[in-house]
């Protein structure tokens, strides 16, 4: 029988797996082949749920979703559902290549509606 934290996870990963156009992995990536809690065509997304007000993320948790993805050719996201709201974490040089690449598609939506 599954906690009510393991259903609550589940549904989560479900949830963001449809929102990223991937899929949960089996066993929230216990497999060699198929790590993290969800994957999609570019991101490789490790998943932790709380009902808690407050999470502790450790280094390694950080550090195998980001080698795990690399290896993978896919961006690394720890996603966490904390007090009822969702949140993703990235490594900064991810997060400033997203912003500029929207800054950029911003910029050329303009200049081709000028």
């Amino acid at each position: 029988m599954r906690s009510k934290g393991q259903k609550e996870s589940k549904k989560h990963e479900a949830r963001l797996a449809k929102k990223v156009d991937g899929k949960r992995n089996a066993g929230s990536g216990a497999f060699w082949s198929r790590k993290g809690d969800v994957r999609s065509k570019d991101l490789l997304i490790e998943h932790k749920w709380t009902g808690k007000a407050s999470f502790t993320i450790k280094a390694k948790v950080l550090e195998k979703i980001v080698t795990e993805a690399v290896l993978d050719s896919r961006t690394p996201v720890l996603g966490i559902s904390l007090n009822n709201e969702n949140y993703v974490i990235l490594t900064e040089d991810d997060f400033l290549e997203q912003r500029q690449n929207l800054q950029e598609c911003t910029c050329q939506k303009k200049a081709q509606g000028a």
